[in-house]
């Protein structure tokens, strides 16, 4: 079973991140827990992320790896689908968040090209409008909302990509790492620097939030 979240945790949470930017973001702050709220899934530095959203992400995560898995979902599972859930929503607002300290924007034309360009939502080449409502109707969100959901990560992917780019591999590095490791190339230990750097980068920035989430979620 978590050998599927591994494979799928990207596919079922709709977190798009650039593979050589790939790592695993770990280390949130510690979460405060508030009465339940009907509306709010969980608040990130006074931002509310809606309820509906990780209902929406939450329920076709399950429904995904009831399709793709011959294995027994336990309740142990489902808990775990819904810490990763609330975990990749609150990451997208973090990185969100600290994009606009950066003045990086995302204008609807970006938006627009983004959803055309991928190949959910394509058919023969071509973006098939039908294929995009039918994905919209399959994780049960609006245009709107899933629009605004792919605006703030393509915003936190722009601010990786800034970020990933001040980091220089020295000839020091990359000569040390290969008499450990003949076989590993320069863009690899390049990539597992960029790696290391946002993990650190974004577990301090973390550290620093307020995060309070809806104890709602976690009960049977």
């Amino acid at each position: 079973m978590m050998n599927f979240l591994r494979k799928h945790m990207r596919k079922i949470f709709i977190i798009t991140i650039l593979g050589f930017l790939a790592g695993i973001f770990m280390g949130f702050g510690s979460y405060f827990f508030q009465k339940d709220n009907y509306k709010t899934a969980v608040t990130v530095n006074g931002v509310e992320i809606p309820l509906k959203l990780f209902n929406s992400l939450y329920s076709s995560a399950v429904e995904m790896m009831r399709k793709e898995s011959a294995e027994e979902i336990t309740d142990e599972t489902l808990l775990q689908i819904k810490v990763k859930t609330l975990q990749a929503l609150v990451q997208d607002e973090i990185f969100y968040q600290q994009s606009k300290n950066y003045g990086i924007i995302v204008s609807d034309f970006e938006l627009k090209n983004d959803i055309q360009d991928s190949l959910m939502f394509k058919n023969e080449n071509m973006f098939d409008p039908r294929l995009y409502y039918r994905f919209l109707q399959t994780i049960k969100m609006t245009p709107k909302e899933y629009e605004s959901m792919r605006k703030k990560q393509i915003a936190g992917d722009k601010l990786k990509i800034l970020l990933a780019s001040s980091i220089k591999l020295m000839n020091a590095e990359y000569e040390a790492a290969a008499k450990a490791n003949a076989d590993i190339t320069r863009d690899q230990i390049h990539q597992m620097k960029i790696n290391q750097f946002l993990n650190e980068w974004y577990i301090n920035l973390a550290k620093k939030s307020n995060v309070i989430s809806n104890n709602s979620i976690f009960a049977k």
